[in-house]
């Protein structure tokens, strides 16, 4: 190594040396609440934890300047406060995330049994929906995955549209004249011809990971993907616009899986407890308004080995009663939701 090697070399030592030893300077948003969980309106008081002197700071909370004492607005879900902060080297901003849970309890519902179907044992349901009469229902597993046209009544499947090996099918709706399917883990859906299930289109997930539920209020699409999220899509592009997370009184909902709106809310069938459940949200603002017991309906069916959860929620608009079943269940339910 030659001199002037050596010296370059000592001096890259001597700056790697001053950079790791200068110590990294640490800011740090400070909430105190009264309060053992966050809720709409609460009052909460932001300060900054700092070891450096700054000049001066604000926050924000979603791009809107707060002043003392900060009264969070009306929002629920992961929310997040920001703080800019004015210092001798200039502007620094720093964030801190803050859940945010319902203020209220969800109602508790059960149900009133008004009628059993058959059901194809060997479907394992995924998506359940009523156009018109007639009932479209989508069932999942690797190779065993379809697309289904089924007489209620009767239980007979009277058209049948088989997934490629590669697809897991998951939850359906209709809109505007057309069929929508997910599917699992491909980040991807299909649109298809109501009448001889003609796929017309496929689309991708943007900006969600996976396919879990799906639902329709006629002027835009919901979906879930196993986290807290409920998805709201252009029915047209089938692009993720935003998102509200599914919260309650005191816990973040995840796992809810097939969906169906009626009346203004959306009705989840969801595995996040050890029971036969349905949460109610309001897709405005993602809170459950109700849980819906279904315990009682498992033991009515075929018991067999490969029996599995409570799943498929189905909305009969003309008849105002709701359609329920699982997956690999004998048996198809209409049922009036009541309040305990």
């Amino acid at each position: 190594m030659n001199r002037l090697s050596i010296t370059a070399f000592i001096a890259i030592l001597l700056a790697f040396g001053s950079c790791s030893s200068k110590k990294s300077l640490s800011y740090n948003i400070v909430v105190e609440t009264n309060a053992k969980k966050v809720n709409p309106t609460d009052t909460l008081h932001f300060s900054l934890n700092t070891e450096v002197d700054i000049k001066n700071y604000e926050f924000y909370w979603n791009n809107e300047k707060l002043a003392q004492p900060y009264v969070i607005p009306q929002y629920t879900g992961e929310q997040q406060v920001k703080a800019i902060i004015e210092t001798e080297s200039g502007l620094k901003e720093i964030t801190k995330n803050i859940r945010v849970f319902a203020s209220t309890k969800p109602k508790i519902f059960t149900y009133k049994l008004v009628k059993t179907y058959p059901h194809d044992i060997n479907a394992y349901t995924q998506g359940l929906e009523f156009v018109g009469d007639t009932l479209y229902e989508s069932t999942g597993q690797y190779g065993a995955s379809s697309l289904r046209k089924v007489d209620y009544k009767t239980g007979n499947v009277v058209q049948k549209l088989p997934l490629d090996n590669a697809y897991f099918g998951e939850g359906l709706t209709h809109f505007n004249g057309k069929i929508v399917q997910l599917t699992w883990k491909k980040q991807l859906g299909f649109v298809y011809n109501m009448s001889d299930f003609t796929l017309e289109k496929s689309f991708k997930y943007t900006k969600s990971p996976e396919g879990w539920g799906i639902c329709t209020d006629g002027k835009w699409l919901y979906k879930t993907d196993g986290s807290q999220k409920l998805w709201r899509l252009d029915p047209n592009t089938f692009e993720e616009l935003d998102s509200k997370d599914i919260v309650t009184h005191n816990t973040f909902l995840s796992k809810v899986n097939e969906l169906e709106y009626a009346n203004g809310l959306i009705y989840g069938n969801t595995y996040q407890f050890n029971k036969d459940v349905v949460v109610i949200i309001d897709p405005s603002t993602g809170i459950v308004q109700g849980v819906v017991d279904f315990s009682g309906l498992k033991k009515k069916v075929q018991q067999h080995n490969r029996l599995d959860v409570f799943n498929g929620i189905a909305y009969h608009p003309t008849r105002n009663t709701f359609f329920v079943t699982g997956k690999y269940w004998n048996k198809l339910f209409e049922v009036e939701i009541i309040e305990k």
